[in-house]
């Protein structure tokens, strides 16, 4: 009998440096880098230490399109945050980096970003959020079903995912019944959960 398939998810905390070109319309907090920071020290701790055949391991990541294997190539090398650090660890020592995500998606959600934070008014700003709001909840639905389709035709019988995934994302429970889903503690002074909640009700403040 084959053994199960296993995802581990680990959940994004999103840097400052994430954001990229649009970096510089979105409020810096120097706390909350920090915080940000320390957090992904713990994941890359964790990661470092699992017990698997790293060469054997497929790993999925939130934002990373689902296209040719020189465009993936050319975003990991270049993609400068402590998430794309570690993606570039891992393929170092042969673990398989995958293109994740439906890149039409991907760029629908861009565009969406991209006209909240370059509104020349608060008020166009205002009504382009009221717009994002309304299509947001579909496009994270049909995200997380490409995804999971992703995974489950590229994770063979008996291996081990790594999946990192962005704190809204629903791809996890959509996946359990066919594949052992583990969403490790990364302590880091508290659990993940109670880290992530913090994180969460500051970025609200801001």
């Amino acid at each position: 009998m084959l053994q199960k398939r296993r995802l581990i998810s680990i959940p994004i905390i999103h840097t400052h440096a994430d954001f990229g070109s649009l970096g510089s319309k979105v409020p810096f907090d120097q706390e909350i880098e920090e915080m940000k920071t320390q957090y992904w020290n713990g994941v890359f701790d964790y990661v470092q230490n699992l017990p698997v055949e790293f060469s054997e391991l497929r790993v999925y990541q939130d934002g990373l399109p689902d296209t040719s294997a020189e465009i993936v190539t050319k975003i990991v090398d270049e993609t400068q945050t402590p998430n794309y650090e570690l993606l570039r660890w891992l393929r170092d020592r042969e673990a398989h980096i995958i293109g994740t995500e439906n890149p039409p998606l991907l760029l629908e959600e861009y565009q969406s970003l991209q006209t909240i934070f370059n509104a020349p008014s608060e008020e166009l700003k205002r009504l382009a959020r009221l717009e994002y709001r309304k299509i947001s909840i579909l496009l994270l639905e049909d995200r997380d079903a490409y995804v999971v389709q992703k995974i489950m035709n590229s994770l063979p019988e008996g291996a081990t995912g790594l999946l990192f995934l962005g704190l809204t994302h629903r791809v996890g429970r959509l996946l359990e019944k066919e594949i052992e889903v583990v969403e490790p503690e990364i302590l880091i002074g508290s659990s993940s959960e109670a880290l992530r909640r913090k994180l969460l009700r500051k970025e609200t403040e801001l």
